[in-house]
């Protein structure tokens, strides 16, 4: 059991972070209403950026996969939630127990992200067995293989025109209480021996597996914990906008969220928080210089600019800093830290009271 400053000391950054997210997105509700929409969709893409971090971040491993998992907790999601009589107008060959279903919004989005959850062990078994080149590419294929089964899957997905009818409810408030869940669980985890031991493959694989780090269980673990919260981003997302297609959750918001942890540093929970935060911004002033209307300000539309600019700050932050805004570590209060190893110093030097010596006891000479 650690000292209560050991405690501090390593608890206080996921706060520092929690307290960077809120007062961020706090300060964009305070604008005009239709900021409330870009808000709750900047903390539902925080939400999957971190999903993505628990993985790729800590296993050292990159995915490009993660939002099949998000797309499988969105449609689980939407299934349950869509009313039984739209579900049987919509989708007449469901198997009865999910036609009958309907659940409330928390549990809706929570069994997506147990379905999702429950696809990641199964898929963990022989995917994280791969490594570099070879678990990019089998994580890409994962991502075609969600869009396939989605187009084609009538009965469950409606093919390419998708779930519709779902009962909306997801505010920027709802938004971020979830995010903030999952930023606890992800930073709480990767304190633990699993998440230190994950990290330190991440950093010497051969010598992981040399001191007997099990580095295929353990990103396992980590692997099963992203799908998780990816479907949660899923569930999110489909009742925030009450329809989903098979193209959603696809190449373009899978290259942004990537792009949000490259730029804020991919290593660290703070960083995929800073990347979102960063991106999510620069997003929106590109999209309405995209669209002609830049804050009042009337010019021709450019279809494409936003990615292009994106694509052009991901590739100038590649080349000078590669480790992202953060550098890959958290955010650290350099006087607390100091504070607590002191007191731990003192703990180790300073000598214990020894118990009192007891009386000798005479010599028996009779």
């Amino acid at each position: 059991m650690p000292s209560l400053p050991r405690f501090f000391d390593r608890i206080h950054p996921l706060f520092l972070t929690m307290v960077l997210a809120v007062t961020v997105l706090q300060v964009g509700t305070l604008g005009p209403g239709s900021l409330d929409r870009i808000v709750t969709v900047a903390t539902m893409n925080m939400l999957l950026a971190i999903g993505i971090y628990v993985f790729s971040g800590t296993s050292g491993v990159i995915t490009f996969g993660q939002l099949a998992f998000a797309a499988l907790g969105a449609y689980t999601a939407g299934l349950v939630r869509i009313p039984v009589d739209q579900k049987e107008r919509l989708l007449m060959d469901l198997p009865s127990f999910i036609q009958q279903a309907q659940f409330s919004e928390v549990e809706a989005i929570l069994l997506g992200g147990g379905v999702a959850a429950a696809a990641a062990a199964i898929l963990a078994i022989p995917l994280m067995r791969l490594t570099g080149l070879s678990a990019g590419l089998a994580s890409l294929s994962l991502l075609f293989i969600a869009l396939t089964v989605a187009n084609g899957w009538d009965d469950f997905t409606r093919g390419p025109q998708g779930l519709s009818a779902v009962p909306r409810g997801i505010t920027a408030n709802t938004a971020l209480y979830w995010m903030l869940a999952m930023m606890a669980l992800v930073f709480v985890y990767q304190i633990t021996k699993n998440g230190l031991r994950l990290m330190s493959s991440r950093e010497d694989e051969v010598a992981s597996r040399a001191i007997g780090v099990n580095v295929g269980f353990e990103r396992g673990i980590s692997f099963v914990i992203s799908g998780f919260i990816m479907g949660i981003g899923g569930g999110l997302y489909v009742i925030f906008l009450g329809a989903i297609n098979p193209r959603f959750f696809f190449v373009s918001l899978t290259f942004l969220i990537i792009t949000m942890m490259v730029i804020g540093g991919f290593n660290s929970l703070a960083g995929a928080v800073m990347g979102a935060i960063v991106v999510s911004v620069i997003s929106d002033v590109l999209r309405r210089a995209e669209t002609g209307d830049f804050f009042g300000i009337d010019f021709p539309s450019r279809l494409g600019f936003q990615d292009l600019i994106l694509a052009a700050v991901l590739y100038l932050v590649i080349l000078a800093r590669p480790e992202g805004i953060t550098k890959g570590k958290e955010f650290v209060v350099g006087p607390i830290h100091r504070w607590a190893m002191r007191y731990e110093h003192r703990q180790m030097v300073e000598p214990k009271d020894d118990p009192p010596a007891s009386a000798p006891k005479p010599d028996d000479t009779s």
